[in-house]
């Protein structure tokens, strides 16, 4: 009797224990889908912007070699420019204000 228990115990418990878990993901996806084009802008800057500063502390830690960390660092810093470029083009929608041609 006791063989069949246990196992039914086991796998409420980790039932009851990845639930909340499982759930947490659930609403972060659904958080993913409404947010608006300049939430999700803002938070890849944000990301990019935390990525450069991993970057430059593995570069100062002798992680990276000089070419790996100019290269890595050059792509990330474009990220950012074009998320600031972006966010002022929202910006200027919101507003109604076309932003100037930079050419």
């Amino acid at each position: 009797m006791a063989f069949l228990i246990a196992p039914i115990i086991f796998v409420l418990v980790i039932i009851y224990v990845a639930y909340p878990l499982l759930l947490d993901a659930a609403q972060e996806q659904k958080k993913e889908r409404t947010l608006t084009e300049e939430e999700k802008v803002i938070r890849a800057k944000d990301d990019a912007m935390g990525t450069l500063k991993d970057i430059e502390m593995d570069f100062r830690m002798g992680k990276l070699s000089d070419s790996d960390y100019q290269e890595l660092r050059v792509q990330y810093e474009s990220q950012v420019v074009s998320a600031f470029e972006m966010l002022d083009r929202l910006d200027g929608k919101k507003r109604g204000v076309l932003p100037a041609d930079s050419s």
